[in-house]
C-alpha cells in the first residue's frame, strides 16, 4: 500500500510538498505518501501554469502529481469533472466519491484504459491532482477518507492504467488549443464588468 499515516486536520487539501511527500487531508484525516521524484515538467501557458511531478513510492508504484495555478484574470470555465475529461482527452470520468472540493474519480481514456485519480480544486483557478493508483491503493484510500454513512460509486476494476516507465506516465493533454480554443479557462468573474 503506497499511503501510510493518517492524523488529524481542518481542511481537505491535496499537496506535493518539496520533500516530494503527497498530502492528502480531508476533514479530520490526513494521508501522506513519500516519493522519489523520478521527472518533473513546468509548462507555462499565457495564462496557466502546471507543474507535473512524476514519482515512484516504496512498493515501485509510479504515480504522477499535478498542480495548475490560472492567472488571477481567469478561471476555469467548466466543473471539476468535465475540466478533467478534457485535460485528459478522455471518453469521460465517473465520480466515484466527492465531498467538497476532493474529487474521487476513474477517468476512461478513449482506448477504455482506466485511470484512478484523487483531484482537488480549492477554487476556480487551482486544480490539484495524483493518479495512477492500482485498483487495491485506490479502494484502500477512499475507505480511509469517506465518510461512514455515505455511498460511493462502482469502482471499476478493469483496465486499469499503471504506470512502469516514468517517461510516458504523464497522460494530461495540455496544449493552447485545450486552454484558448476549447475555452477550459475563461475570464474571471471577479474581472468582469457589470
Amino acid at each position: 500500500m503506497i499511503l501510510f499515516y493518517l492524523s488529524g486536520c481542518l481542511t481537505s487539501t491535496l499537496v506535493l510538498n518539496d520533500n516530494s511527500e503527497v498530502i492528502l487531508s480531508y476533514n479530520d484525516k490526513k494521508i501522506e505518501a513519500k516519493g522519489e521524484l523520478l521527472k518533473r515538467n513546468f509548462l507555462t501557458f499565457s495564462n496557466i501554469d502546471i507543474d507535473q511531478h512524476v514519482l515512484r513510492f516504496k512498493n515501485n508504484r509510479i504515480l504522477v502529481f499535478e498542480s495548475t495555478d490560472v492567472s488571477p484574470y481567469y478561471q476555469y470555465n467548466f466543473s471539476t469533472r468535465h475540466s478533467i475529461e478534457m485535460i485528459f482527452d478522455a471518453k469521460y470520468a465517473s465520480i466515484i466519491y466527492r465531498r467538497n472540493n476532493l474529487y474521487v474519480l476513474q477517468i476512461v481514456l478513449k482506448n477504455d484504459k482506466v485511470i484512478n485519480a484523487f483531484v482537488q480544486q480549492s477554487d476556480d483557478q487551482k486544480l490539484s491532482m495524483i493518479y495512477g493508483l492500482g485498483k487495491k491503493e485506490f479502494a484502500n484510500i477512499i475507505d480511509s477518507i469517506k465518510e461512514p454513512d455515505v455511498d460511493i460509486g462502482k469502482i471499476r476494476e478493469d483496465n486499469i492504467l499503471l504506470f512502469n516507465d516514468p517517461k510516458t506516465a504523464i497522460r494530461t493533454k495540455w496544449t493552447v488549443k485545450l486552454i484558448n480554443i476549447d475555452s477550459l479557462l475563461r475570464t474571471s468573474d471577479s474581472t468582469r464588468m457589470f
